[in-house]
């Protein structure tokens, strides 16, 4: 086997660069469809640990500029001095690295690229695909999140999910970098991979155009309700607990200057108070915390506790559960519903194993400790017929959290998240960009209500149909349809192509295996 050289190296280094670019500039994600040619070729003729090398480097380089964001991040959220922060991003990058190393060593030990045809390309692009899903990624950042801006390509969402069109996008790489190897080095023509890729991209581009017709009629048919976002702006330096009075009452002004929606959305705890699980209404200090309105129910984020003893300060008692919370009220204020935020922010709502290892929380005194909830609690409108699904920060981002949502009855998506945290970067596009899958794998729409933006509405085909800037004290209005047909086929299947892609090459592995055994 080749050993790795300076070419291989900057052949990697090319493919870490190209990789996040397709995720922050407008329309850049056609690059994904090419930009690991230069990878696969790096690693096509190395040893496994020699790929798994090129890996980390491609991996690594990728994830460091593409979340570039996450230094200043640790140190606003988790507390961290900026040399501390590097380094921690440092690490999280060479961990999210990892896919590509653990996929590089997979496919160069079982001779994929050495090898010629259609299976050998189908096999490394369902090792990929099958990776990308079981990865234990802090943030999801698959290769398909790239294609938002292509919506006849991401209407396939609705059928196998978002990891299909990874898969798509692999084989497309792998057939690619085959051509070129034969337009340099005179190597066999891959037509069936050409042809493959060829009937497969025309199909669901065919299956997308149709499903944006059909699903704008239904739109156009479809039930409508009048809702309104409000972004307040607050930096995360005002974002305070003693600024609550403050910030509850910008957020009440900005509400009156809506037209009178049906809906009236807050952003991810946009009340600092301190609200008790057992209180019927939303009220601090005993005053009401939203404004009194005629018609408008109010989606809020904020603040909530629980207790495990008789103490009645969830400030300072250690036996306190603390919830990232979206309440639900009716125009009086009473709550008809609750739901606390399950997937915890790591060092910003949380720093593990606390609890066991108190001396932990000096290294990151900023950091929370708040409690995971335990259900996907649908919010219901009952006079409306709005069943909401909220997802607060970056749940909209995890394909499971609203598919079980709309699997139990929710007709709308709702993201509340306070991206103030990441500053003037690329993160609150990147954020946008990567919810808009959910909208069309359940086909629903998605309205995102953020502190400093983008806030935004996006209808089930994956239009952004109204939005924001960042960082502007401003208001969102617009129409959305309540959609409670049928459920889509990912809806109900969940991810069975993910799956289908992990048993088919491990099942060619173990066919290989007993082959070889029983031919000796």
């Amino acid at each position: 086997m080749m050993k790795i050289t300076k070419y291989d190296l900057a052949l990697s280094v090319i493919s870490g660069v190209l990789f996040p670019v397709a995720f922050v500039i407008p329309f850049a994600g056609i690059i994904s469809w090419f930009l690991l040619i230069p990878f696969f070729l790096a690693i096509e003729n190395k040893s496994p640990w020699n790929a798994f090398r090129l890996g980390v480097l491609t991996g690594t380089i990728a994830n460091e500029i593409g979340t570039y964001w996450l230094i200043g991040t640790l140190s606003r959220f988790g507390g961290f001095p900026h040399v501390v922060s590097f380094i921690f991003h440092l690490a999280i990058s060479i961990y999210s690295g990892f896919l590509f190393a653990i996929f590089a060593y997979i496919a160069t030990k079982l001779g994929l690229f050495r090898k010629q045809g259609l299976i050998s390309a189908l096999l490394i692009a369902s090792i990929w695909t099958s990776l990308e899903f079981l990865f234990p990624f802090l943030f999801p950042y698959g290769i398909t999140n790239s294609q938002a801006d292509y919506l006849p390509l991401i209407q396939i969402f609705d059928l196998f999910g978002m990891y299909s069109l990874s898969f798509l996008i692999i084989f497309v790489n792998v057939t690619l970098m085959r051509l070129l190897k034969k337009l340099l080095d005179h190597n066999i023509t891959p037509t069936l991979e050409i042809l493959t890729s060829l009937i497969l991209i025309i199909l669901i581009i065919s299956y997308g155009l149709w499903k944006i017709d059909l699903e704008t009629k239904k739109i156009a048919e479809a039930p409508k309700i009048k809702l309104g976002i409000v972004q307040a702006n607050f930096d995360i330096l005002e974002k305070k607990q003693k600024n609550e009075s403050t910030i509850t009452e910008r957020h009440k002004l900005m509400s009156h200057v809506l037209n009178s929606p049906e809906l009236i959305i807050w952003p991810e705890t946009a009340i600092q108070a301190w609200i008790p699980a057992s209180q019927d209404f939303l009220i601090n200090e005993g005053e009401l915390a939203i404004p009194q309105t005629k018609n408008s129910y109010f989606l809020v984020g904020g603040l909530s506790y629980k207790f495990n003893n008789n103490e009645i300060n969830p400030e300072f008692d250690q036996n306190i559960d603390k919830f990232n919370t979206a309440f639900l009220t009716d125009p009086q204020g009473r709550i008809l519903g609750r739901y606390n935020k399950i997937k915890l922010l790591l060092f910003g709502e949380y720093l593990p194993f606390t609890k066991y290892i108190p001396a932990l929380k000096k290294i990151s005194p900023a950091s929370g400790d708040f409690t995971p909830g335990s259900n996907l609690e649908i919010l219901e409108i009952k006079e409306k017929g709005i069943k909401i699904a909220p997802l607060i920060c970056y749940e909209d981002i995890i394909p499971s959290f609203s598919r079980k949502f709309v699997e139990n009855g929710a007709n709308l998506l709702v993201n509340m998240t306070n991206d103030a945290w990441f500053g003037k970067s690329f993160e609150p596009y990147q954020h946008l960009s990567f919810s808009i899958p959910r909208a069309v794998e359940t086909r629903r729409f998605l309205a995102r209500a953020t502190n400093t933006g983008i806030s935004a509405i996006i209808d089930s085909v994956g239009r952004v149909t109204a939005k924001t800037g960042i960082f502007e004290q401003t208001t969102l209005e617009d129409q959305i349809a309540i959609l409670d047909g049928e459920k889509t086929l990912y809806t109900k299947i969940g991810d069975v192509f993910p799956w289908g892609c992990l048993i088919f090459w491990i099942g060619f592995v173990l066919i290989t295996k007993f082959r070889r055994r029983f031919s000796h």
